[in-house]
């Protein structure tokens, strides 16, 4: 902000007749004098130790009622909102839920595909072949009559 020049002069310094200002003369290169620097402010210490506060009541009823309407506000505001935040983790869940029974069905059709190929025919032939589970030559099966009982062939097996 932009201000006068004549206007910072000192109360106590007289402008001489031939206009001679604190920027002209022989005290040229002195600092001009700051505004109110005559004004002095004097400061006082004081001890409070000995002051006692005044008992008061009905301060410590309004204290607790405050509170207690505090927390009366709390918990309403944590009833009304308690609906919608149950319903969230009930969203979140059958989400999860969802999720799980997509995965679990992915995982069972890849299994019954697994247990197809294990149990396919061209496979059990392998393994049969594998563990010689095949079948004996004719000469070594011996068919049971059922119609009639051959005791004597029954025995014959016995004896081995």
């Amino acid at each position: 902000m932009a201000t006068r020049a004549i206007s910072f002069k000192r109360a106590d310094q007289p402008v001489a007749a031939g206009g001679e200002t604190w920027t002209s003369g022989p005290d040229a290169r002195k600092l001009r004098p700051l505004p109110s620097e005559d004004v002095y402010f004097f400061t006082k210490k004081i001890d409070n130790s000995r002051v006692v506060r005044e008992a008061d009541p009905a301060g410590h009823r309004r204290a607790v009622q405050a509170g207690l309407k505090g927390f009366a506000v709390a918990g309403l505001l944590i009833l009304l909102l308690m609906p919608r935040a149950l319903e969230m983790v009930a969203g979140y869940r059958i989400h999860s839920l969802a999720a799980d029974h997509a995965r679990l069905v992915n995982q069972k059709a890849a299994i019954a595909l697994e247990e197809a190929q294990l149990e396919s025919p061209q496979r059990l032939q392998v393994l049969a072949g594998q563990l010689r589970l095949v079948n004996p030559d004719p000469k070594h099966v011996v068919m049971l009559n059922s119609a009639k009982p051959d005791s004597a062939l029954a025995m014959m097996n016995v004896g081995r």
